[in-house]
């Protein structure tokens, strides 16, 4: 792959650019070579990086380009570095290096292609100030010691949103005596996008239960037991009487009968309050249960992501 026109002016930099140094190092019998071998390096490595990114291999590009801009740091091999963190979406840290390109003061008599680099410096700096989006959390309730975390990076909220990088990203939201939450959204080119986080107030561990769940399940307990405990007592009853009619004693009687009803029936009565003390504790603790995290569901759809976010 031959070097294009950008490549050939930022390879004329680099070799006019040593020119002055390799004057006042002629001298020395090292310093002219070692700056030949950085200048040598630099130029394979920039034509490497070239083609990487002819075949959109961005990330081996960058780290061409960084070695490049480590060996011989220009404005001619720091703009391949800013071109291509923009392709890869690192749009923030491309502003910030086309800004300090940009406003780098030139030097006398330096190279014309430095000037070229600054001039796309500025051209790019101005064109990612309008693609770089924003991310405007909203936290309800709002407190104090809310903070405030995307993709691991502590950000401030603002009423503006925050410069973020286009993408998926992680939200983490985090309070004092709240339940933290975590949302993942996707924030798309030139567009301000706002994220609703709800904190839930973190339930007193000395409140305990309400009386009704305590008062529902000690009835279905005391319920259960008067249950079981005639309902031992009229079997063992009409057990008896049965034996005794069939041997024909006084025990065979109506009285008999009624009284092993009864046990019957005051088993039947246990039995139903231990279903209804049950009913009423259960139902009072699912009550306290759902004063909880709402749920609360969303899509979340950015290019090459689908999915869902928010609180279960």
């Amino acid at each position: 792959m031959h070097p294009g026109p950008r490549t050939l002016l930022m390879l004329a930099g680099l070799i006019l650019a040593a020119a002055p140094a390799r004057a006042a190092q002629a001298p020395e019998t090292g310093g002219g070579d070692a700056d030949e071998k950085a200048r040598s390096d630099a130029r394979e490595l920039v034509y490497a990086g070239d083609e990487f990114f002819a075949q959109k291999r961005y990330a081996e590009a960058l780290r061409a380009y960084q070695r490049a801009e480590r060996l011989v740091c220009v404005p001619t091999t720091s703009i391949e570095v800013a071109k291509t963190l923009t392709a890869i979406g690192r749009l923030s840290e491309a502003r910030e290096l086309a800004s300090t390109i940009a406003a780098s003061r030139p030097t006398p008599g330096e190279p014309w292609p430095f000037m070229q680099a600054r001039r796309r410096a500025e051209a790019l700096r101005d064109e990612l100030g309008g693609r770089i989006p924003r991310l405007r959390v909203r936290i309800t309730p709002a407190p104090a010691t809310a903070r405030l975390r995307v993709d691991g990076q502590a950000m401030t909220a603002s009423a503006e949103g925050s410069p973020i990088d286009p993408g998926n990203h992680w939200v983490e939201v985090e309070a004092d005596g709240y339940v933290g939450a975590r949302q993942r959204v996707y924030v798309p080119e030139r567009e301000v996008t706002t994220l609703d986080m709800a904190l839930t107030p973190v339930r007193s561990p000395g409140g305990g239960a309400s009386p009704w769940v305590i008062g529902g399940f000690a009835t279905s307990g005391a319920g259960l037991a008067l249950g079981l405990g005639a309902g031992v007592a009229y079997l063992n009853a009409r057990s008896d009487l049965e034996e005794a009619c069939r041997q024909g004693t006084a025990s065979c009687s109506g009285d008999e009968r009624g009284s092993a009803n009864t046990l019957g029936w005051v088993s039947n009565v246990g039995f139903g309050l231990a279903i209804a003390g049950a009913a009423v504790g259960g139902l009072a603790l699912g009550l306290e249960t759902s004063t909880g995290p709402t749920s609360s569901v969303t899509w979340a759809v950015g290019p090459g992501y689908i999915g869902v976010r928010g609180t279960l």
